[in-house]
């Protein structure tokens, strides 16, 4: 590291200032997307931080060539497990964070070293929800097992006192597991299927009814109404978050179709971004940030101008 590079991050240390753009899209390496961050090509050490987001951008990434989150047990590690077998450099897996108390993937990822999985692919000994590796072939689970060293720090979410064991462990300079050159993507041995998204077609109408959705500015709130194929008013949903507005509408049975449902969860999703960014929403079209002064305005004034 360079001795600039080393006085920035004293520095932000020393004032508490912990905070870099993350990454979470595929790159040559990691193959698999996930809410992490790429520090240190030249360390042997990755960083799990369980469900606590926040750490993964309070850690130093000088000692780690990845930090990122797992949230639950059956993709979010069979993500992480393809992610780090990939990079034969690696040679530590440190576990941090809070700990999920219905996932518990922490424990299920030491279950894993300790039992490996059953015929059924589920993870022995394992007491958290959805405790299952389905995707992974054993080859690649046996590498994960033989390729890395555990370190549990299962529930620390101090930065100083996890950037310490990080230091560690990345001064050992452990030598690459295998002798292949570093990021190489392992050979994807699962049969799925990959395809274009089919283009959006018109839906059928619902029987059920239709529904309109606005932001109302003044209560800053999502209001989604209710109509009957005869165009009667039956029911208005206020809310600020689009997931409660359409669980409400699925507990009330106010559809009947499972694209209809998709639909309204798309338009709610927008409705949501919409009212938190200050933007104009109107229903089947899409979301324009066009002007951002008007929209901090909108914000700003209670949002007096209707979309």
């Amino acid at each position: 590291m360079s001795k600039l590079s080393d006085i920035y991050w004293k520095t932000r240390e020393k004032s508490g200032i912990m905070w870099r753009r993350s990454v979470g899209r595929v790159v040559d390496w990691p193959p698999s997307p996930g809410r992490f961050v790429v520090g240190n090509a030249e360390s042997a050490v990755a960083v799990c931080t369980l469900s606590s987001t926040a750490l993964i951008d309070q850690l130093n990434p000088h000692y780690a060539a990845i930090i990122g989150r797992v949230y639950t047990p059956n993709l979010g590690i069979e993500r992480m497990i393809i992610n780090v077998v990939s990079n034969p450099r690696l040679r530590y897996l440190v576990l941090c964070g809070r700990e999920s108390p219905v996932f518990k993937v922490g424990e299920a990822t030491i279950k894993i070293f300790e039992n490996g999985l059953d015929e059924h692919g589920k993870i022995i000994g394992a007491s958290g929800a959805m405790a299952e590796l389905p995707n992974l072939s054993p080859e690649m689970l046996e590498t994960f097992r033989n390729q890395f060293k555990l370190i549990n720090l299962i529930d620390e979410v101090n930065p100083k006192k996890v950037d310490k064991v990080l230091a560690e462990y990345f001064a050992l300079n452990a030598p690459p597991y295998a002798p292949q050159g570093l990021f190489v993507r392992p050979d994807n041995e699962n049969s799925y299927i990959t395809m274009q998204a089919h283009r959006r077609q018109w839906l059928e109408f619902d029987p059920s009814g239709y529904f309109f959705i606005h932001i109302d500015w003044e209560q800053h709130e999502l209001a989604l109404e209710r109509y009957t194929t005869d165009k009667r008013l039956t029911h208005v949903i206020r809310g600020r978050a689009a997931d409660v507005l359409y669980h409400t509408v699925i507990a009330e049975k106010l559809l009947s179709q499972m694209e209809h449902a998709a639909y309204l969860g798309a338009e709610l999703a927008k409705a949501e971004t919409a009212l938190y960014n200050g933007l104009n929403y109107e229903q089947d079209k899409k979301i324009r940030v066009a002007d951002r002064a008007s929209a901090a305005e909108r914000l700003e004034d209670g949002g007096n101008q209707s979309s």
